[in-house]
């Protein structure tokens, strides 16, 4: 079983021990790595205290006179707000490199960016560096707004965090840039672009445009009108599709190491309700196209009712 070494306030360390009365020269020596390995991991937190003054917590985990994890829970955080202004149908990007990204509908005209920047060191000293560390670039132009965290490299020392919240026109297009990063948008009109590496995609009460894809994550999209192209897709994640019952659209999914599932909506090629892995329709009759690609996951196709939907004519 592993064992492990903590300590929570100076200088309260608790470190494993070895068994005492081995007779077996191996067993004494996984006993001696076991030791040296939990002095270690004592001297690790010691080190902390020194370094920064006040400890909130450490935890060291010994495995087979290895030291297998360390958490740190000290903890430092800011918020940063910027207001910025958008002519109609301007351009909005977010770029983040670890943590959320949320975007709303809001009032024509302006963008409001709050920011709140963590930092988890296993010192409070050691997490106000880290956190001094991380900034935020602007680029402002009556036409596009763009913000993106920018951080120094770490090895080791500690992590950061993040985290967006955005309101834009509903007009506004939108481009979402994350990696290890939960992305989502909600009541847009205009184009939105989200693409991330691990994490996910939710896009939601969406008229617009949509351009979506993913490694490592899934995707959701919720259509209260089909007016556009909408192309998903996902690396290594599932897809969940929802549109109106009325939409018009040209439906082409595909499923590579999973399967397609259709209910809520007649398809010209498939009875609802059966799994497949390639589909293509035309949705009451046609209309803007409608592109899945999945490998290695499931999709979701899913018809809703909504009431006054409208959908462009095919042309």
């Amino acid at each position: 079983m592993p064992q492990s070494a903590r300590c929570s306030l100076p200088p309260c360390l608790r470190a494993a021990k070895p068994r005492s009365g081995e007779a077996r020269r191996s067993r004494s020596s996984d006993s001696r790595r076991q030791a040296k390995a939990a002095a270690l991991a004592a001297g690790l937190c010691v080190a902390g205290v020194f370094a920064g003054g006040v400890l909130s917590a450490c935890d060291v985990t010994i495995k087979d006179g290895d030291i297998k994890n360390v958490s740190v829970h000290a903890r430092a955080s800011q918020e940063w707000k910027r207001q910025y202004p958008l002519v109609d149908g301007g351009r909005v990007e977010i770029v983040n490199s670890n943590g959320p990204i949320e975007v709303v509908a809001g009032s024509a005209g302006g963008v409001d960016v709050v920011a709140v920047l963590e930092a988890q060191a296993m010192t409070e000293a050691l997490a106000k560096v880290i956190l001094g560390e991380i900034t935020i670039e602007e680029t402002v132009k009556p036409d596009h707004v763009r913000v993106a965290t920018a951080t120094a490299r770490r090895s080791g020392r500690g992590g950061f965090e993040v985290s967006y919240r955005v309101t834009v026109p509903a007009t506004a297009r939108l481009e979402l840039t994350g990696n290890n990063s939960r992305l989502k948008a909600d009541g847009l009109q205009g184009h939105v672009k989200a693409m991330v590496v691990n994490g996910g995609i939710e896009l939601t009460a969406m008229r617009g445009t949509i351009d979506a894809a993913a490694v490592n994550a899934s995707v959701t999209v919720k259509m209260a009108e089909v007016m556009g192209p909408v192309r998903i897709e996902s690396t290594n994640g599932r897809v969940s599709l929802e549109i109106p019952k009325a939409a018009k659209a040209t439906l082409n999914a595909r499923s590579v190491n999973g399967g397609i599932s259709v209910s809520g909506l007649t398809t010209a090629d498939e009875a609802p309700g059966r799994r497949i892995r390639t589909l293509e329709s035309q949705l009451n009759g046609g209309g803007p196209e409608i592109d899945v690609r999945v490998t290695n996951g499931r999709i979701s196709i899913t018809g809703t009712d909504s009431p006054g939907v409208r959908s462009p004519q095919p042309r």
